[in-house]
C-alpha cells in the first residue's frame, strides 16, 4: 500500500493541473460545471476529499463554505495550509483518518479513480455517514479516452475507471440517490504515445465537438459528473 501511495503522489505531483496534459481542457470544463452547479454555502460546512493543489477548495471558498480538506500528499498539504490558512487541512488516506462532525456537502472531484471497487465502497460508506449531499465524478470506462488508455496500456495501475451505471449503483448501495449527472469531454485530445505525447485529436477540435457532443452522449464522455443526495425514509 505504501508503494501504491508513493506512485500516486509522484504521478499527481507531475500531472495534477498541468497545462502540458492535453486532458487539461477537459478538467477545466469539469471545474466550470462544478462551480456553476454548486449552491451558495454561506454558514455551511464542506469537506473536500483529495484536494490536491486546491482548485476545488478555492471554488468552495468562493461560494462561502467553511472548508475542511483531506489530502494524502504531504507536499500538497503544506501548500494547502500556506495558500488557504482559513481551511482545516487533514493529512492522510481518507479511508483511514478520523473526520469529526458532519457536513452540508462532501466533494471528491477527480479523486475516486484512485480507488478499486472495494475501497470505493468503503469511501462511499464513510461519505454517507458524513453528509446527505455528495458531489463527485468518474473517469468513464465507456469513453473514447477510457478505451484508448486501456488499449494502449497507458492506464496507471492505480487508476480505476467506472461506467456511469457502476458508480450510480455503488452510490445507491451506500444510501445515496443520484439527482444530477452530466458528461464532460466526449472527445479528449488522446495521444499516440505515453506521457501525453503526439496528440491524435487536437485540443481545438475536441473543444469544438464537445460543445454539442457532451449533451448528446453524456454517458460516453471522458468524465461523468454526479450529484447525489441521501435517501430519506419512504423515498423510492
Amino acid at each position: 500500500m505504501d508503494d501504491l501511495h508513493s506512485d500516486i503522489k509522484k504521478y499527481y505531483e507531475v500531472w495534477w493541473e498541468n497545462p502540458l496534459d492535453p486532458r487539461y481542457v477537459i478538467f477545466k470544463e469539469l471545474n466550470r460545471v462544478f462551480l456553476k452547479r454548486l449552491p451558495h454555502g454561506a454558514g455551511k460546512r464542506a469537506l473536500d476529499v483529495g484536494s490536491g493543489k486546491g482548485t476545488t477548495v478555492s471554488l468552495l471558498l468562493r461560494k462561502g463554505y467553511h472548508v475542511t480538506a483531506v489530502e494524502i500528499n504531504e507536499n500538497f498539504t503544506k501548500s494547502l495550509r500556506r495558500n488557504f490558512p482559513e481551511v482545516e487541512v487533514v493529512e492522510g488516506d481518507f479511508n483511514s483518518v478520523p473526520i469529526n462532525g458532519t457536513f452540508d456537502v462532501v466533494t471528491a472531484i477527480e479523486f475516486i479513480q484512485n480507488f478499486d471497487s472495494e475501497a470505493l465502497r468503503k469511501l462511499l460508506g464513510k461519505v454517507s455517514r458524513l453528509t446527505d449531499h455528495f458531489i463527485t465524478n468518474i473517469s468513464n470506462k465507456n469513453s473514447l479516452h477510457g478505451f484508448w488508455t486501456s488499449f494502449r496500456g497507458f492506464q496507471k495501475p492505480f487508476v480505476h475507471t467506472y461506467t456511469p451505471r457502476e458508480i450510480e449503483t455503488a452510490l445507491e448501495e451506500t444510501g445515496f440517490h443520484v439527482t444530477y449527472g452530466q458528461g464532460i469531454g466526449l472527445l479528449t485530445p488522446i495521444t499516440l504515445l505515453s506521457n501525453f505525447r503526439c496528440k491524435i485529436i487536437p485540443i481545438r477540435v475536441a473543444k469544438a465537438l464537445n460543445t454539442a457532443g457532451d449533451l448528446v452522449f453524456p454517458k460516453l464522455c471522458h468524465l461523468y459528473y454526479l450529484e447525489a443526495n441521501k435517501k430519506q425514509w419512504g423515498t423510492p
